[in-house]
């Protein structure tokens, strides 16, 4: 029993170091074409990330965006040290990457971050200018 109540207290005392906001769907900023199109000839510190794999990325992304896939994005990654906005996509409206890596910037603590729900497929449909290669 003893072994058991000092295993507890271990794993309380991890979870409290990893601690991360607690997010929800609610506090995710969604941008549609027309907000980021004005948010690029705007903003100067801001930072696109495209999550899609990068082979997709290669094959076609938004001009100046990043490619982090999902399971490599960081909130303390030093590309976002002094940036105001982020605004992260995905492949399109149906594709949830975009979702979940605005709520894990989020949770890790970055206070501007907007997902671009229309994603690749909204930027292409809206025959904005396209970039390929990495």
């Amino acid at each position: 029993m003893a072994v058991c109540a000092g295993l507890v207290v271990m794993l309380l005392g991890l979870a409290a170091c990893n601690q991360t906001k607690e997010v929800t769907d609610h506090d995710i900023d969604l941008i549609d074409d027309i907000g980021l199109v004005e948010l690029l000839e705007e903003e100067q510190d801001v930072v696109i990330v495209d999550v899609r794999p990068d082979y997709r990325y290669r094959t076609g992304h938004i001009p100046g965006a990043i490619n982090i896939p999902l399971p490599d994005l960081n909130p303390n990654d030093p590309r976002f040290a002094d940036v105001d906005h982020i605004v992260v996509y995905g492949d399109g409206p149906r594709n949830t990457l975009s979702h979940a890596a605005a709520k894990k910037l989020l949770a890790g603590g970055k206070v501007l971050v907007s997902d671009y729900r229309g994603g690749f497929e909204m930027w292409k449909r809206n025959d904005h200018e396209i970039k390929t290669g990495s």
